[in-house]
């Protein structure tokens, strides 16, 4: 009788088990989408900053060239200025290859990762190249600005301008690349565990 009583709970011992075994890989299950879901809901908020600053560019692009050419500036400003707009555009599709919403559903959660630390090493390499190029060109633009007609108007606006474009384009990279780290983070969290 005793023995029955002890292959009975040995027997539900075993269930219990099995029972449990089957809810943790439910949960592992679970945890990878949570993951995922968190992951594409981070990198679409970098894509729509992304294409923010895609349509930045295109009207910079157009602005200034127009703007310059009517006001008179040198062609070589304005080439100037066009090229390293053109690089801004080129970099920031280079700096964001591998990272989109649609490529987190079939791509490897560490790719993806990969791909964000390699976007956040990148574009802090940007401001490297960025910063003296936009001290350059400010400087260059009151050069050409300051003999024109209302001269010193334009450069005091360009200056502002300068100022505003660059707190913006900090703000946007420390926003980009908090939401990257929080992906990141996660990601690694998530293979810790696993």
């Amino acid at each position: 009788m005793e023995n029955r009583s002890e292959s009975f709970e040995l027997e539900d011992m075993r269930q219990q088990i099995q029972l449990l075994k089957a809810k943790l890989e439910k949960e592992t299950i679970v945890s990878e989408k949570l993951i995922r879901q968190s992951t594409q809901d981070k990198v679409s908020y970098i894509d729509r900053k992304k294409k923010t600053v895609y349509v930045l560019i295109g009207f910079a692009l157009v602005y200034c060239n127009v703007y310059f050419i009517l006001m008179g500036y040198s062609w070589i400003f304005c080439v100037f200025t066009s090229c390293f707009l053109l690089v801004a555009w080129y970099f920031q599709r280079y700096n964001h290859r591998g990272i989109s919403a649609q490529e987190i559903a079939a791509a490897n959660l560490l790719d993806v990762s990969k791909a964000l630390v390699r976007m956040n090493r990148l574009g802090v390499r940007w401001l490297y190249f960025g910063i003296p190029f936009a001290l350059c060109w400010i400087a260059w633009f009151m050069v050409e600005s300051y003999p024109k007609v209302g001269g010193e108007i334009i450069c005091y606006g360009g200056t502002a301008g300068f100022i505003l474009g660059a707190i913006l384009g900090v703000s946007h990279l420390v926003s980009v690349r908090r939401k990257a780290k929080e992906a990141i983070r996660d990601i690694e969290e998530y293979t810790r565990m696993n």
